[in-house]
């Protein structure tokens, strides 16, 4: 089963920019192939920018982080690693 991972909002004027930012924190997954999931917030359907919490893709938005996504929602991309997790025991 696959989870969500590593989530970043990055702020940048289009999806490519956005990847390339997110590639350059150099996050090291779990998951040797990881799928990478890149939403831009406002373009998400059901998306609030004024809500306290929202859902993008597989992750639930927090109050804190939708403060930083309201510090410029026009540039907003929600990102992160989509991992297959091994059981740790």
């Amino acid at each position: 089963m696959e989870h969500p991972t590593n989530t970043r909002i990055i702020f940048a004027d289009s999806k490519e920019e956005a990847l390339k930012q997110y590639q350059a924190l150099n996050i090291k997954p779990e998951d040797p192939d990881p799928r990478v999931e890149c939403y831009k917030a406002l373009e998400e359907e059901d998306f609030d920018v004024n809500a306290e919490f929202n859902l993008v893709g597989e992750v639930s938005l927090s109050p804190p982080v939708m403060e930083t996504i309201r510090k410029d929602p026009e540039r907003a991309y929600v990102i992160y690693y989509m991992e297959k997790l091994a059981a740790k025991r």
